[in-house]
This record gives structure tokens, sequence and C-alpha cells, in this order.
């Protein structure tokens, strides 16, 4: 095993994701077995117990508990209901971690790894805060994201991956400044911190390859299962972003069986899948009723139809 370039990655979690940072963690296990690895895994209102479980996932795994003071200052209503105030952790990351790392790899914990991720050392970072890949392949939803901050560049990017020097992140004074336009802005960005990042980095972040972070909403709905199926098709990290989410028992195919398969290897492998029924919208219940249409499964086709029927009428 190469231990010159240990690889280190984040991971912040409340109690509700932790579960999914474990399954996220043994995907990147799985597929980077002779590279040398660290987790720092940054804990919001998790109950010992839970932390005791994600320990015993390997020794590798170093846990950070954050106070929940540290995060009354930030705003917990917004517009998408499954973002919560865990994902404003990733900004304290780069001050807490000072001085331990050079360089580390952030990833939201609705991620699974598909390939050997060293070719991270190769990307030069030096004289950038961070690197990060686009938020959209739609040339309309980049410029449309850029009028609605007023960015003077070109690009937009996501924040479920971010490769970052922690020197220039703290140098730089980023949690400040995007703390400054977080709590200047409330309720006024639509992806609050992604938003915020975007506005102050600018012009200081590395657009890197989109296989980096991999967009589970940019794959055509017929060919989410044939996605998988070619080794060459696969990323370095696919990102369920979206409210549909592989953990959802709704949500069958492929991406869930992967999700399955990892789970498997971890403390929660007895635990049953999420339901995501309470949190239907028109727009699930017409992508379900379509999906199992044309898989052969009338009766569950017709039961979301009407359930998008009786949705989109009380809407």
């Amino acid at each position: 095993m190469n231990k010159q370039n240990t690889i280190n990655i984040a991971f912040c979690s409340d109690k509700n994701y932790l579960k999914y940072v474990a399954i996220a963690i043994q995907s990147i296990y799985f597929n980077n077995l002779n590279n040398a690895l660290k987790f720092h895994v940054f804990l919001y209102d998790v109950e010992q117990d839970d932390i005791d479980q994600l320990s015993r996932l390997s020794s590798d795994i170093i846990v950070y508990p954050i106070p929940k003071a540290c995060l009354d200052k930030y705003d917990n209503e917004h517009a998408i209901k499954h973002l919560n105030r865990s994902m404003f952790i990733r900004l304290l990351v780069p001050r807490l971690l000072n001085g331990k790392v050079d360089k580390l790899i952030y990833l939201d914990a609705d991620i699974l790894c598909f390939k050997d991720i060293s070719a991270i050392n190769d990307i030069d970072i030096d004289n950038v805060v961070c690197a990060a890949s686009i938020d959209s392949l739609n040339n309309e939803n980049v410029s449309k994201n850029i009028q609605r901050l007023n960015l003077s560049t070109a690009h937009y990017f996501n924040s479920g991956f971010l490769y970052i020097n922690v020197k220039n992140w703290n140098d730089f004074n980023t949690e400040d400044k995007v703390n400054t336009l977080l709590l200047s802005h409330k309720g006024q960005l639509r992806y609050p911190d992604q938003d915020a990042l975007n506005m102050v980095l600018q012009n200081d972040v590395l657009i890197v390859d989109s296989s980096w972070n991999y967009l589970f909403t940019w794959i055509n709905e017929k060919d989410k299962d044939k996605f998988f199926e070619t080794e060459k098709n696969l990323p370095y990290f696919i990102h369920f972003t979206g409210a549909r989410k592989p953990w959802y028992h709704e949500h069958v195919g492929a991406a869930q069986n992967w999700y399955l398969f990892y789970k498997h290897f971890t403390p929660w492998r007895d635990s049953c899948l999420d339901s995501y029924q309470d949190k239907m919208r028109p727009t699930d219940c017409r992508v379900y009723a379509k999906k199992f249409f044309k898989s052969g499964h009338v009766l569950k086709a017709l039961k979301y139809a009407l359930m998008y029927i009786k949705l989109k009428n009380k809407k």
C-alpha cells in the first residue's frame, strides 16, 4: 500500500445522515484498496452510541463533535426541505483542521465512490482556495445562476465536492466571508452556502472535470440503470442531488442496488430503507408512475398516477 500521499476526506453530518456517511465511506474504501485514506467526520447532534458505531467502521476515521451553539446562527428554514443546518459545518472544517492537514476533499453525504481517487493528488490547488466542478451541464442553467448572483465568472460550481487547500482557505478568510453573506442574505439565497461560496470564491476556485462530482440528476431517467453497466461511464463520485435519494425504498434501480451493497458492510446493515412517502411532490409521483409503468408494474404505476393527480389538485 502506498502511504506516501494520504488522501484526507471530510464529511459533515447530523444524526439523520450519519449512516449515509458510513455508506459513502465504505464505497470509497472498496474502490481505493491501494490508497492511504484518512476520514475526518464532523458531527452535529449525534448520540455517542451512533458515534461509536461509525468509529467501528475503521480506525482511519477521526470524529469531531460540533457543539450545537456553533450552528445556532444559521437559519434552519430553507426552500429545499432536505437541507438542514449540518450543511454549514463544511465552512468550519478547514479552520478546525488547520495545521493538521494541507489539503482535503470535502464530500456531501449523498455521494458514492466508483473509482480509485488517487488522481486527486495530480490536481494543483497551490494557487487557489479550492477545486470544484460545475453544477449543471445546461448552459442556460449556468447563466441563470451567474446572473442571479451577479458573478463575474463563467462558472457556477456545486459544493458537494470541494478539494480544499487548507492554508489558502484560512488565509483568504473564507469562512468569515461566507458567513457574512449568509447572515446578511437570510432567506434570499436559493442554495444558501453553495451560493455564498460561489460568490466569495468566484475568482479563487479551480474548475475540474465533472467526474469528480457527477450529479445523478444529469442522467436521463431511461438511462439511469444502464449508466452503471459500462465501466468507462463511471465517474470518481456520483452525487445523488435532489430529493429522491437511493436510500428511499421507492427509488428502485441500479443506484439503490449499489447503495444497498455498500450499506451491507456498515454497522447499519440491518436498518430498513427509509420511506419517501410523506415527502412526495407532484413531480416525484409523475416520475415514479412512468418508471413503474415502463417496468410493467401497472398497479404501482396507477397508485403514483393517482397520487400525482391528488397532489396536483391539492396544490
